[in-house]
């Protein structure tokens, strides 16, 4: 299912139909499509949002979805925009100006990319460095995983499996993926501030990629746009552009 990088575009484009209750080719269309958001079997198991506003494009269509209070407002102020238009700063501030009336605000623009067998380019480091897989997170023991919050991940989906690195016996670095729906995982990765630049990143990373592909499943890994460092992580092992992603949530206080 994950060998081909087009046919895994299909199975992204299937997810995000569930995920903002829209038409698949809404993604192929040009335009701006606004749905309603449901809680649709399949989608992504993030918290389903009573008030939600979320924005997703393949680099044709852009899909708007909204709860049922903000169809009009979405209708009005997002859907004569075009795609560059809808993923700018001002279009960004816009939304966010309206979601902070109910105590939002909006997380992204992220850049959202995806491996295949076929451009999957695995990547080890040098014998300084021991990588190891456990298929069983239960299994990590008593683990500081403050040291490490980028990479099991916020919401409370499944941890499925994860790459320690240790120098020396220490943990200098994590990579696990989370089980965000039955085909496709996302890869989170975190190295301690004092032990990157040295492969860390890359090297976890190749391992739970390389786990989840022969799996069947297909792996994401998502960034923020600023984020050179870790977008550099995954297009050195082949991870390529799938889809960006804008949505609201709660405020943190």
């Amino acid at each position: 299912m994950t060998a081909d990088f087009y046919a895994a575009l299909n199975i992204v484009k299937k997810v995000l139909a569930l995920d903002f209750a829209c038409e698949e080719n809404d993604f192929d269309k040009e335009g701006v499509f606004v749905h309603r958001t449901k809680a649709l079997p399949g989608r992504r198991k993030f918290p389903f949002r009573e008030k939600s506003l979320a924005v997703a494009t393949m680099g044709r269509g852009v899909v708007v979805s909204c709860n049922g209070e903000r169809l009009r407002w979405a209708e009005t102020a997002l859907s004569r925009l075009s795609r560059n238009e809808i993923c700018s700063a001002p279009a960004a501030a816009l939304m966010e100006r309206y979601v902070n009336k109910e105590g939002q605000n909006i997380v992204g623009p992220d850049l959202k990319h995806i491996c295949t067998q076929d451009i999957f380019v695995p990547f080890s480091t040098g014998k300084e460095v021991e990588i190891k897989l456990v298929e069983d997170v239960k299994l990590l023991g008593k683990i500081d995983f403050s040291l490490f919050p980028d990479c099991l991940g916020h919401s409370n989906n499944p941890n499925r499996v994860a790459a320690l690195a240790r120098i020396n016996g220490e943990i200098t670095g994590m990579a696990a993926a989370t089980a965000d729906c039955d085909i496709m995982w996302q890869i989170g990765v975190d190295t301690l501030p004092d032990y990157r630049q040295r492969g860390i990143g890359k090297a976890t990373v190749s391992a739970v990629t390389k786990y989840i592909l022969k799996q069947g499943i297909v792996p994401y890994y998502s960034t923020f746009l600023s984020n050179i460092a870790s977008r550099s992580i995954a297009i050195s092992l082949g991870y390529r552009p799938a889809w960006v992603e804008m949505y609201s949530r709660e405020l943190k206080i």
